[in-house]
Protein backbone atom coordinates (compact mmCIF):
# COMPACT_ATOMS: atom_id res chain seq x y z
CA UNK A 1 0.00 0.00 0.00
CA UNK A 2 0.68 3.62 -0.87
CA UNK A 3 0.21 6.43 1.40
CA UNK A 4 0.34 9.76 0.89
CA UNK A 5 -0.17 12.44 3.10
CA UNK A 6 -2.22 15.59 1.84
CA UNK A 7 -2.37 19.34 2.79
CA UNK A 8 -3.92 22.63 1.70
CA UNK A 9 -3.84 26.43 2.30
CA UNK A 10 -1.38 26.18 4.80
CA UNK A 11 -1.16 30.60 4.74
CA UNK A 12 2.30 30.24 6.87
CA UNK A 13 3.10 32.56 8.36
CA UNK A 14 -0.04 34.69 7.57
CA UNK A 15 -2.57 32.21 9.12
CA UNK A 16 -0.66 30.04 11.37
CA UNK A 17 3.28 30.19 12.27
CA UNK A 18 4.19 26.82 11.48
CA UNK A 19 2.75 23.28 10.28
CA UNK A 20 1.38 21.74 13.20
CA UNK A 21 3.10 19.60 14.99
CA UNK A 22 0.10 16.72 14.87
CA UNK A 23 0.36 16.90 10.94
CA UNK A 24 4.54 16.88 10.90
CA UNK A 25 4.02 13.62 13.14
CA UNK A 26 1.22 11.48 10.56
CA UNK A 27 3.52 12.72 7.79
CA UNK A 28 5.92 10.82 9.17
CA UNK A 29 4.91 7.56 7.68
CA UNK A 30 3.80 8.58 4.26
CA UNK A 31 5.16 7.94 0.97
CA UNK A 32 5.18 11.30 -0.62
CA UNK A 33 3.18 14.33 0.47
CA UNK A 34 0.83 17.07 -1.93
CA UNK A 35 0.68 20.31 -1.32
CA UNK A 36 -2.47 21.97 -2.80
CA UNK A 37 -1.76 25.19 -2.72
CA UNK A 38 -1.63 28.69 -0.85
CA UNK A 39 1.42 27.84 0.87
CA UNK A 40 2.55 31.57 0.98
CA UNK A 41 6.21 31.03 2.20
CA UNK A 42 8.49 28.22 0.20
CA UNK A 43 9.72 27.11 3.61
CA UNK A 44 6.75 24.94 4.34
CA UNK A 45 7.65 23.42 1.56
CA UNK A 46 10.87 22.86 2.22
CA UNK A 47 10.34 21.75 5.65
CA UNK A 48 7.62 18.72 4.17
CA UNK A 49 10.41 17.79 1.80
CA UNK A 50 12.82 16.58 4.67
CA UNK A 51 10.11 14.07 5.48
CA UNK A 52 9.40 12.75 2.18
CA UNK A 53 8.80 13.69 -1.63
CA UNK A 54 6.50 16.70 -2.56
CA UNK A 55 4.39 17.33 -5.13
CA UNK A 56 2.79 21.03 -4.85
CA UNK A 57 0.77 23.29 -7.05
CA UNK A 58 0.46 27.17 -6.14
CA UNK A 59 -2.57 28.93 -4.70
CA UNK A 60 -4.37 32.20 -5.56
CA UNK A 61 -2.62 33.80 -2.28
CA UNK A 62 0.73 32.12 -2.88
CA UNK A 63 3.11 34.66 -4.10
CA UNK A 64 4.94 34.76 -7.46
CA UNK A 65 7.95 33.45 -6.22
CA UNK A 66 6.16 30.56 -5.47
CA UNK A 67 4.07 31.23 -8.52
CA UNK A 68 6.97 31.13 -10.79
CA UNK A 69 8.00 27.64 -9.29
CA UNK A 70 5.60 25.83 -9.32
CA UNK A 71 2.60 25.33 -11.73
CA UNK A 72 -1.17 25.75 -10.93
CA UNK A 73 -2.14 21.82 -12.35
CA UNK A 74 -0.04 18.90 -12.56
CA UNK A 75 -0.90 15.60 -13.30
CA UNK A 76 0.92 12.56 -11.23
CA UNK A 77 0.91 8.80 -11.28
CA UNK A 78 1.94 6.82 -8.42
CA UNK A 79 1.11 2.57 -8.16
CA UNK A 80 -0.83 2.97 -11.82
CA UNK A 81 -3.39 5.80 -9.90
CA UNK A 82 -3.44 9.24 -12.05
CA UNK A 83 -3.67 12.23 -9.50
CA UNK A 84 -4.63 15.48 -10.28
CA UNK A 85 -3.70 18.19 -8.02
CA UNK A 86 -5.24 21.92 -8.72
CA UNK A 87 -5.56 24.83 -5.91
CA UNK A 88 -9.02 25.94 -7.17
CA UNK A 89 -10.44 29.34 -7.37
CA UNK A 90 -13.43 31.59 -7.58
CA UNK A 91 -16.87 30.88 -5.26
CA UNK A 92 -17.18 27.73 -3.64
CA UNK A 93 -20.17 27.23 -5.89
CA UNK A 94 -19.76 25.02 -8.46
CA UNK A 95 -15.76 24.63 -7.79
CA UNK A 96 -15.75 20.94 -8.04
CA UNK A 97 -17.29 20.73 -11.51
CA UNK A 98 -14.59 23.61 -12.48
CA UNK A 99 -11.81 21.35 -11.57
CA UNK A 100 -13.33 18.52 -12.84
CA UNK A 101 -13.43 20.40 -16.16
CA UNK A 102 -9.78 21.57 -16.24
CA UNK A 103 -8.53 17.48 -15.57
CA UNK A 104 -11.21 16.48 -17.90
CA UNK A 105 -8.40 15.32 -20.39
CA UNK A 106 -6.55 13.68 -17.95
CA UNK A 107 -7.67 10.67 -17.78
CA UNK A 108 -7.43 11.03 -13.68
CA UNK A 109 -8.47 8.74 -10.70
CA UNK A 110 -8.80 11.41 -8.14
CA UNK A 111 -8.64 14.91 -8.31
CA UNK A 112 -6.61 16.87 -4.65
CA UNK A 113 -7.96 20.58 -4.40
CA UNK A 114 -8.09 23.11 -2.06
CA UNK A 115 -9.20 26.68 -1.86
CA UNK A 116 -12.91 26.27 -0.02
CA UNK A 117 -10.62 25.60 3.49
CA UNK A 118 -13.33 22.44 4.03
CA UNK A 119 -12.32 18.74 3.96
CA UNK A 120 -14.54 16.79 2.01
CA UNK A 121 -14.24 13.75 -0.28
CA UNK A 122 -17.08 12.74 -3.19
CA UNK A 123 -16.98 10.49 -6.19
CA UNK A 124 -17.84 12.05 -9.77
CA UNK A 125 -18.32 10.65 -12.32
CA UNK A 126 -16.24 7.91 -11.62
CA UNK A 127 -13.17 10.46 -9.65
CA UNK A 128 -12.58 10.92 -6.08
CA UNK A 129 -12.29 14.70 -5.67
CA UNK A 130 -10.55 15.07 -2.01
CA UNK A 131 -9.71 18.14 -0.57
CA UNK A 132 -7.74 18.11 2.82
CA UNK A 133 -9.60 21.66 4.08
CA UNK A 134 -6.98 24.31 5.73
CA UNK A 135 -4.47 22.75 8.05
CA UNK A 136 -3.91 26.44 9.47
CA UNK A 137 -7.11 27.87 9.06
CA UNK A 138 -10.66 27.49 11.37
CA UNK A 139 -12.54 30.45 9.26
CA UNK A 140 -14.90 27.64 7.80
CA UNK A 141 -14.56 24.36 10.06
CA UNK A 142 -14.08 24.64 13.15
CA UNK A 143 -10.81 22.41 13.28
CA UNK A 144 -7.74 22.11 10.85
CA UNK A 145 -7.50 19.46 8.91
CA UNK A 146 -5.35 17.15 6.36
CA UNK A 147 -5.58 13.83 4.97
CA UNK A 148 -4.14 10.99 3.75
CA UNK A 149 -4.80 8.89 0.65
CA UNK A 150 -4.37 5.13 0.59
CA UNK A 151 -3.44 3.17 -2.80
CA UNK A 152 -3.77 -0.72 -2.34
CA UNK A 153 -1.95 -3.24 -4.66
CA UNK A 154 -5.63 -3.38 -6.23
CA UNK A 155 -4.78 0.06 -7.47
CA UNK A 156 -7.93 1.40 -5.69
CA UNK A 157 -7.82 4.59 -3.91
CA UNK A 158 -9.06 5.88 -0.55
CA UNK A 159 -9.32 9.00 1.06
CA UNK A 160 -9.93 9.73 4.65
CA UNK A 161 -9.87 13.56 6.65
CA UNK A 162 -8.04 14.46 10.06
CA UNK A 163 -8.63 17.22 12.31
CA UNK A 164 -6.81 18.24 14.79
Amino acid sequence: MVTIGVISDTHIPARSDDIASEILSAFEKVDCIIHAGDIVEMRVIEELQQIAPVHAVAGNMDSDEIKSVLPGKMVIEIAGVRIGITHGAGSPIGIKKRILRLFKNDNVDCVVYGHTHTAEKNIINGVLMFNPGSAADKVYMSRQSFGMLFITEEKNIEAEIFTI
